[in-house]
């Protein structure tokens, strides 16, 4: 179950990262993560924590609920 909701927020993180034409490497300079990281978050592959998503979507200018929520993009 937990797997299933960390895909669903990488695909989100993703989606988003996309839409705004922003590259890993930019996103993950402008969260303070590595790039590494950021493609194993988007990948499912890694949990990050609360502070890391909040940066993330900052930084898309989402609101974090919305990469938490289970509705479909």
């Amino acid at each position: 179950m937990f797997s299933t909701k960390f895909k669903q927020l990488g695909l989100k993180v993703q989606y988003y990262r996309q839409m705004k034409n922003i590259s890993q490497v930019e996103l993950a300079d402008e969260a303070g993560i590595s790039r590494s990281y950021l493609s194993k978050i988007e990948t499912g592959k890694a949990q990050c924590s609360v502070p890391v998503l909040l940066q993330i979507a900052q930084v898309l200018n989402v609101d974090a609920g919305i990469l938490l929520t289970d509705k479909d993009i």
